[in-house]
């Protein structure tokens, strides 16, 4: 339809107001310009009165032939046949001339300006008829003015009466069009239902909302979530406050709004305003999948599962936990990249989602740590899904190595304890070498209390000079000479003691703590090279880093400011790494770094693991260090005299000095010293000691075996 709104069949006719009303009058003026033609052609009154007959039958076909046009032809026709009709009629029959001059005016509703001419022909053509016949006769009878006046008076109160309707009409539809227009321009879907929810009026949205069709029309309705007609559902849609979400037969998911419509007489009606939310819909659960789910593995976020961790807890009175941390994640990242990394991970997840059983969500809580919930799982069945994990993780193409803590609640703990408990477990499976299961136990709750008393008293001891630096010397094997120092730390712990670096440098690493802590016995090591120098002892000086020291980015620039801050030539430093370094991409990177730098790096205990002479060659070091565990051996193992030799021989191929560790007695030093070995350290030259009270010989003697 031209407003934009579709009508049922059974209500169209009923909202035009003028369809009944021109109905009847145009059968009712039909009848009366019948009547008119029959007294033009059997009345005596001349020739003329044929033409008038045969032009009033043709007014009345152009009724039919043309139903909507009533132009100038009409209303000049309608003047001719008032007029003629009044002067060749024996008598005035105004009424007749009236009734068909009625029927042109049926059609009068395509514009006012029209009407005015008209009224004025048709109103001209009576008086003209009518004056006609009066003069005509010989006597006037008042009686007879009176009959041709009173139609007169009944014509033009017709005609304005006629024309106010046509008015309203024409309002009526020009406020139809523009209501029409707006509603079909809207993107929301309007009906009116009867009351069994039928619909009575729509627009074209509504019809593409509900998925209505023509040929089952009286069929269409607007459905609920209840599975009945809205107009009937006993359960508050229709009179719901806020809207009714309902899915269309066209597969929408609609917002529907309803309100009721009363009516004069019948039953009120319904009218409906849909919104098609599908979008939004989808919009929102991607958004809660976002949420919910890990963007790169696809398990559970950490947010939505430490979430269903607190229903599982408040559902069952047993639930199991599963703290996953991967053991060599960040040697992959490193070494491959961070794209392999992510690679890496989203196999990892698939190992996991694999070896659930029912009822246990696995998901990600950052990084390279996984969970998995069990709810309803005891103790037994908690450690035999960790292990089947771990099974799945190791027995692919690729091992994806883990240690596994477990911890299950059986009651009264909340998700933050049974957290923490399996992540204490976790921890232990990890400082016991990774790789493998541990249920927590109440012990290592303790143990992991002390060990964060233990990492707050570090912080302390970092931050208010607690660690002091020992230095131990190196001997030039050749003539004795006092060539450097190895500066060791300790932890002088109040109410402790003198604790040396195996009791605490795990707990750095582990915390991150190292880093600080090497900062400050870098300073100090440099700081006291310094002073030696002063003092007349050009002494070199070794300094420990660790893998997880070099890696850190800020490495470099701090080194650079202590050297100067503190005056040292960098050929004057040694940094000391193990082989552990050679795993990891960006300290090598750091450790290429420091050497171009002008800074001697060597190499602690070397032959006890990561070994490989492709390293040595790809990157230089200038100290290979022998570690104390071959030492010990000397005089009882010709194996591994042996294996001295052979890493003696290898530095000197590759162009680096040897030290040798742990020396005690002066039979090793002699046997060191023939084979070939540039320095050595050990109890035999001097125990680590504090800088104050460290020997101020610069060289040492020792018997010749």
């Amino acid at each position: 339809m031209e407003t934009g709104l579709v009508d049922d069949p059974a209500s169209r006719a009923s909202r035009d107001p003028l369809r009944a009303v021109r109905l009847l009058t145009t059968v009712f003026a039909a009848l009366g310009g019948a009547a008119l033609a029959g007294n033009l052609l059997f009345a005596a009154g001349g020739v003329a009165r044929f033409p008038l007959a045969v032009l009033v039958l043709l007014v009345m076909a152009s009724w039919w032939l043309w139903p909507r046009q009533d132009g100038w032809v009409a209303a000049v026709a309608e003047g001719v046949v008032t007029a003629g009709a009044a002067l060749v009629l024996p008598a005035v029959q105004p009424v007749l001339a009236f009734l068909f001059g009625a029927t042109t005016r049926r059609a009068l509703h395509g514009g006012p300006w029209r009407y005015p001419v008209k009224s004025l022909v048709g109103l001209a053509g009576y008086l003209a008829g009518l004056c006609t016949s009066l003069s005509q006769a010989d006597q006037v009878d008042p009686g007879v003015v009176m009959a041709g006046v009173m139609p007169l008076l009944g014509l033009v109160i017709g005609t304005f009466a006629l024309h106010e309707t046509v008015r309203a009409v024409g309002v009526e539809r020009t406020a139809r069009r523009t209501v029409g227009a707006l509603l079909q321009a809207t993107p929301v879907g309007l009906a009116l239902l009867d009351e069994r929810g039928t619909p009575r009026l729509h627009n074209h949205r509504a019809r593409e909302m509900f998925g209505w069709h023509d040929d089952t029309f009286e069929e269409n309705t607007v459905p609920c979530p209840h599975g009945t007609p809205i107009t009937g559902c006993r359960d508050g849609c229709q009179s719901a406050d806020g809207p009714v979400e309902v899915e269309s037969p066209a597969g929408l998911v609609l917002a529907v709004h309803t309100g009721p419509v009363e009516q004069e007489h019948g039953p009120d009606h319904t009218v409906v305003a849909a919104v098609d939310v599908s979008r939004r819909r989808q919009w929102e659960k991607a958004l809660r999948d976002k949420a919910e789910r890990d963007e790169l593995t696809g398990l559970a976020s950490r947010a939505h599962f430490l979430h269903v961790l607190q229903e599982a807890l408040t559902l069952h009175p047993v639930v199991g936990l599963l703290i996953v941390d991967l053991d060599r994640f960040k040697d992959v990242n490193d070494a491959d990249g961070h794209e392999a990394g992510d690679e890496y991970l989203k196999a990892v997840a698939a190992c996991l989602s694999s070896a659930l059983l029912a009822g246990a969500v696995a998901g990600r809580l950052g990084g390279d740590e996984f969970a998995v919930l069990a709810p309803g799982f005891e103790v037994r069945d908690t450690v035999r899904l960790a292990k089947s994990v771990l099974t799945k993780l190791n027995g692919g193409p690729e091992s994806f190595g883990a240690s596994i803590g477990v911890a299950v609640s059986q009651g009264g703990a909340g998700s933050a304890e049974l957290l923490r408990n399996a992540d204490t477990a976790m921890y232990v499976a990890k400082r016991e070498g990774g790789n493998r299961v541990r249920l927590f136990q109440q012990e290592m709750g303790e143990q992991a209390l002390a060990r964060q008393r233990d990492k707050t008293d570090l912080r302390t001891a970092i931050e208010t000079g607690q660690l002091v630096v020992h230095y131990q010397p190196i001997v030039d094997l050749a003539t004795g000479a006092v060539t450097s120092a190895e500066a060791l730390v300790r932890w002088q712990r109040p109410g402790t003691g003198l604790l040396g670096p195996d009791a605490f440098i795990g707990l750095a690493e582990e915390t991150g703590l190292i880093v600080p802590l090497g900062e400050k016995v870098l300073e100090s090591a440099c700081d006291q090279a310094v002073r030696w120098h002063a003092e007349g002892r050009s002494l070199g000086v070794t300094v420990n880093v660790s893998t997880r020291e070099l890696s850190n980015s800020g490495f470099l620039p701090r080194l650079e400011r202590v050297l100067a801050t503190t005056g040292l030539q960098p050929g004057r430093l040694t940094i000391e790494v193990t082989e552990s370094v050679w795993a990891d991409e960006p300290a090598m990177r750091s450790l290429v770094a420091v050497r171009d730098a002008g800074i001697r790096v060597a190499l602690d205990d070397f032959g006890t693991g990561y070994s490989s002479l492709s390293y040595l060659q790809r990157y230089p070091f200038d100290i290979v260090k022998v570690d104390s565990s071959f030492t010990r051996a000397l005089g009882n193992n010709g194996r591994t005299e042996g294996v001295i030799r052979c890493i003696i021989a290898l530095a000197d191929v590759l162009g680096a000095k040897t030290v040798a560790e742990g020396i005690e007695t002066p039979q090793q030093a002699d046997w060191l010293r023939a084979a070939g070995c540039s320095y050595a350290q050990g109890y035999l030259f001097g125990k680590p000691t504090e800088a104050a009270s460290w020997d101020t010989r610069t060289s040492v003697a020792f018997p010749s075996s």
